[in-house]
């Protein structure tokens, strides 16, 4: 947001430096991005006026000026016709430059010129080239153009909570609570006609149109913007478009309150009408472009339909032209939602629907439409007709909030008064009532983030100043949930799994009614899907029962974009109702898909596999146990089930192609998920530490011929049975098959490793506790090994 300074000063007493202010604004939370002065193409252009004009002796179409620019009078030749006695111009003297052109004297038709009156155009300000620039009768005389113009702009950031700074009015308040003044707002007087107004407004959707006024203006003559208004426009970043527009435009930055003009002559029956659409609609918008509006958008209308969408856009068909000379003025408060939904919707963002959407003040209706009807008045000639509408089908209670002198000291770390603490929200404008341990704060009707007592104490150490806070550890317990056991298993999974080499995938907790349909067929979810009361689109209209859906959505937009090597986890809760009850667990999912390594040209890199994917789980969770499962969601024979002791914290395998299908994605996908909660109930409540090897280990691997029906986790079942105080682990090194071992078998070589606690192993010991080991495996499983 652009702020002028010169502006600002109008609101506040002001005589700091420019960096003393932008450290008052830091301090108050606004963050100044930059400083500027108003950049100019032209030097050397200075304020004059127009003494007399003859004709020019040799030319038709020239004219001969006398121009007074404070100091001395000077000839200039000049082909404006509109050129006369008494015009203030932008006078370009000897010397000056605009652009690359340097002025020089020159003589035209015989006639010496000693300057140039300037256009915006040759001056760079506009495109309007139809003749030389008029200032205003105030412009002080030989005062540089730059200076008249320029102006100091403060670029400013604002965080979303910050939208009562949205306008010249909102940061003076909060500059003039940090410097202990009273914001001084702008007085005007509006002049009301004998003529009543006639138009009529009916709210048939007060849930998302808190309150609309309306005045009518007639008599305007709609052209160019004054100089001074222009140029506070300009310097705020809007471009000046005609004298209507702009003060609705000026009005909306000056007071915060967006604002719209309609033509009167083609609002159709003089009423409007504030609804949402039933059904999608075609709409043609200001911009020429005709817009498909989808059901359930706010928009206001005539009697004969639609003439604008709330709170973003006006329509073609109510415009104001040159040739408009009666306007409708609109001043409401429309849902910040229901604007937002429509913006987003249509990928419209305006000025106007960034207010709305932060919240506007509620009070600020009628006092914004009076000014700006005021404003028209003045700039456009016209007769601002007798009273106004203001359909306001709900009133907005003011609740007080609480607010404890021990807590906001406790909070901020200070040892605050309460007749500082009083004297702070006073300076933001906050009725203060009740006695030292409890505060009743009554907040201003345009503080539309501040509802609980939390947000009263962070502007009590706004305006006491952050840098003022004394460093120390405050003694407040601020809050116990980041220490509670199921965040700090959070933590620790998503550490590891980042370890791992996985990237953390975000997805929505609202899925589609056809995801959900999908996760019951394919048992993802086996309890009652839980149903969003009001839901902002039906793609987003009931919790998800699993994180697997949201997982193969990111995954079908990266596989969109090129990007089909993924290995990402997503640590997220999903929810259900169970009987009458409302579940939600914490799950950590892992998906793997594509390449197993970046391709390079000394090595390919092998597509990722279930064991990619197994190998992750086993580093995450040591001692599980993996047995083949028959879940519809997965491939069959390429899934499992993830047990520790009696409990199953999770499955994994290769996700179905028919899920995949359905999603249009053309590649194996492998995924696993497990219940952080399941896994926190069966975790040991005393640490068992066991201390590193003093004595070396000795290897030894074993190759045999098992069916190629038998799960390997079978074996390792058995090879758990083995009494042995030596065997310390077992891994599996290889899997062979091949016609040249039979059909449906294979070769495993598994790798003992075994260890004496107390000294070094010897060779016979080892060579004796191996043959035991094999001799345990092979008479338990005679039947399936060969």
């Amino acid at each position: 947001m652009r702020i002028p300074l010169s502006w600002l000063k109008e609101f506040v007493s002001l005589d700091l430096t420019v960096e003393a202010l932008s450290e008052v604004m830091t301090l108050a939370g606004l963050e100044v991005d930059k400083v500027e002065k108003t950049p100019f193409s032209f030097q050397g252009v200075v304020v004059a006026e127009i003494k007399e004009t003859s004709p020019h002796p040799n030319a038709d179409k020239l004219k001969v000026a006398k121009v007074f620019d404070g100091s001395e009078t000077m000839q200039v030749v000049c082909g404006d016709p509109k050129c006369r006695a008494g015009m203030k111009v932008a006078l370009a003297t000897v010397g000056a430059t605009l652009g690359e052109i340097k002025i020089k004297r020159s003589k035209l038709r015989d006639v010496e010129s000693f300057g140039m009156l300037c256009s915006e155009k040759e001056l760079s300000l506009s495109e309007d080239d139809r003749g030389i620039m008029e200032l205003g009768q105030d412009a002080p005389l030989g005062v540089p153009l730059s200076d008249l113009l320029g102006d100091i702009i403060f670029e400013i950031s604002l965080t979303p909570n910050l939208g009562h700074c949205m306008s010249i009015l909102g940061i003076g308040r909060d500059v003039a609570a940090m410097l202990d003044q009273k914001v001084k707002v702008p007085s005007f007087e509006l002049k009301e006609s004998s003529q009543s107004a006639q138009v009529k407004v009916t709210i048939k959707d007060p849930e998302n149109c808190f309150r609309y006024g309306a005045r009518t203006v007639r008599n305007i003559q709609v052209g160019p913007s004054p100089d001074w208004l222009k140029s506070r426009l300009e310097n705020s970043g809007i471009r000046s478009i005609n004298n209507v527009v702009d003060v609705t435009n000026y009005v909306m930055l000056e007071m915060g309150q967006p604002l719209h003009a309609f033509d009167q002559k083609k609002v159709e029956g003089q009423t409007i009408f504030v609804e949402s659409t039933t059904s999608p609609i075609t709409f043609e918008t200001l911009d020429g472009i005709k817009r498909q509006i989808p059901e359930n958008t706010l928009m206001i209308c005539d009697a004969h339909g639609p003439i604008a969408i709330a709170g973003v856009m006006g329509g073609a068909n109510s415009e104001v032209s040159e040739a408009t000379t009666d306007i409708i003025l609109e001043s409401a408060s429309f849902n910040p939602s229901a604007v937002r939904r429509a913006g987003k919707a249509l990928g419209l963002r305006s000025e106007s629907s960034a207010r709305f959407e932060r919240g506007i003040d509620f009070e600020m209706v009628l006092t914004a439409l009076d000014r700006a009807a005021s404003l028209i008045a003045e700039l456009g000639g016209g007769e601002v007709c007798q009273g106004k509408v203001d359909e306001m089908p709900k009133k907005r209670p003011k609740k007080p909030i609480k607010l404890r002198l021990n807590r906001t000291n406790d909070i901020l770390g200070t040892k605050l008064s309460f007749n500082e603490i009083e004297s702070f929200l006073k300076r933001l404008e906050m009725e203060v009532k009740g006695k030292e341990e409890s505060l009743e704060i009554t907040v201003p009707s345009y503080r539309n983030d501040i509802h609980d007592e939390i947000d009263l104490i962070e502007e009590v150490a706004r305006i006491y100043g952050y840098n003022n806070i004394q460093k120390g550890k405050s003694p407040a317990i601020h809050s116990s949930l980041p220490h509670a056991p199921i965040y700090v298993m959070e933590k620790k999974v998503r550490e590891s799994l980042i370890g791992s080499g996985l990237q953390e995938f975000l997805t929505c907790d609202l899925i589609s009614p056809e995801l959900t349909k999908l996760c019951l067929e394919k048992g993802l979810g086996e309890k009652e899907e839980i149903k969003v009361l009001k839901p902002s689109s039906v793609d987003q209209s009931i919790l998800r029962m699993s994180l697997l859906p949201g997982m193969l959505q990111a995954v079908k937009y990266n596989f969109d974009r090129k990007n089909r090597d993924i290995r990402a986890f997503e640590m997220g809760r999903i929810h259900f109702k169970d009987g009458d009850h409302y579940r939600e667990r914490m799950m950590a999912a892992i998906l793997l898909t594509g390449k197993r390594s970046p391709e390079h040209w000394e090595s390919k890199g092998g597509d990722v596999d279930f064991f990619d994917l197994k190998g992750i789980f086993e580093n995450l969770i040591e001692g599980g146990k993996y047995a083949p499962t028959r879940l519809k969601s997965f491939h069959p024979g390429k899934q499992a089930s993830l047990d520790v002791e009696e409990s199953r914290l999770g499955v994994m395998g290769e996700v179905h192609p028919e899920i995949l299908k359905r999603l249009d994605i053309e590649a194996p996908i492998y995924f696993g998920q497990i219940d952080l909660h399941e896994w926190m109930a069966i975790l040991p409540k005393e640490k068992l530490m066991t201390p590193l090897p003093q004595f070396p280990g000795s290897d030894r691997d074993w190759t045999f011929t098992l069916q190629g029906d038998v799960p390997l986790g079978s074996v390792f079942d058995v090879i758990d049975l083995f009494p042995s105080k030596l065997l310390k682990k077992t891994l599996l090194l290889d899997i062979y098959e091949s016609e040249k071992i039979g059909k449906n078998k294979k070769n495993v070589t598994f790798r003992f490793i075994y260890r004496n606690d107390r000294k070094t192993l010897e060779q016979p010991q080892v060579e004796k506790e191996h043959e035991r080991l094999i001799h345990h495996v092979t008479e338990r499983m005679r039947d399936f090994i060969s």
